[in-house]
């Protein structure tokens, strides 16, 4: 784990509950960055492709519209690349901007949140449609 992901897993466990939405905008904007870094790491999904679109694109989103210009560059950048090392690196840089994001913005962690990431889910686009490929098998 990087140094990065170490600051922002502390956030985590200071801003997110257990369950459910964070209380602040701070929180849920943690909460969205783990859940796209978490379903890299230990599942391999990546946003807009395949099972990812189910279980990242809600939360990359949340982070588009909540965070600034950079963070949505970056998330732009980083949507439906299937190479893990290219992904991997825009993701290193999603994490570090996101972490710097939150240091400007101290005020993010008392702002009340009204909304959670999975609001940002898109019906249509976000289905798993890998499966369609393996039809021949």
């Amino acid at each position: 784990m990087t140094k990065v992901m170490q600051k922002i897993n502390t956030l985590f466990e200071e801003l997110v509950p257990a369950s459910g939405q964070a209380d602040t905008v701070a929180g849920e904007i943690v909460r969205a960055m783990t859940r796209i870094a978490y379903r890299n790491s230990n599942d391999g999904d990546h946003v807009g492709v395949g099972y990812g679109k189910e279980t990242c694109n809600p939360a990359a989103r949340y982070l588009t519209e909540k965070c600034d210009e950079e963070i949505a560059s970056l998330l732009a950048a980083i949507w439906g690349i299937e190479n893990d090392r290219a992904y991997d690196l825009i993701l290193e840089q999603l994490e570090v901007a996101v972490l710097e994001y939150l240091k400007q913005h101290p005020e993010l962690k008392t702002t009340p949140n009204s909304e959670d990431m999975w609001d940002y889910r898109d019906e249509r686009e976000d289905v798993d449609d890998s499966c369609d490929e393996d039809e021949g098998w």
